[in-house]
């Protein structure tokens, strides 16, 4: 990967992140200083749960309320976790899309809005899943 590629604000967005790419992707985060935030949402069955855990691994404010609403909120607020990108893997992906089709999409339509948001405020926000979903592309190269 080139590791500009994180830098580049215009091309962030949510990504399917193959395995064999997670130390590269890692290595060029800690070069740009982007903290790398990992969570696990295929622990829960109920979204609710999966929206708190989430708010926890990402280091969310006391006052995220673990809905759709809060979520975008945080991710879109680029002062949340002040860094001048930021690089969010998540891991449980299909455990999520199995249980719950609906509250998948709107978590990835959340996501899609958050990076979108954040493209305009020229800090990269990387939303990258652990598993290739539909319309979701793998993470471009350079």
């Amino acid at each position: 990967m080139n590791d500009k590629l994180l830098k580049n604000a215009a091309q962030a967005g949510v990504y399917h992140l193959p395995p064999l790419r997670r130390t590269e992707l890692e290595a060029a985060a800690k070069k740009h200083h982007f903290p790398v935030l990992t969570a696990d949402i295929g622990v829960h069955q109920k979204m609710d749960k999966t929206l708190r855990n989430l708010g926890s691994a990402l280091h969310f404010p006391i006052w995220f309320g673990a809905n759709f609403d809060a979520l975008f909120d945080c991710l879109a607020d680029p002062d949340w976790y002040p860094a001048k990108g930021h690089v969010i893997v998540l891991s449980g992906i299909d455990s999520l899309r199995v249980s719950d089709p609906d509250d998948f999409t709107t978590l990835i339509e959340v996501l899609q809005a958050a990076t979108e948001a954040r493209r305009e405020l020229g800090f990269p926000l990387w939303v990258l899943l652990d598993t290739p979903a539909r319309g979701i592309p793998s993470l471009p190269e350079a």
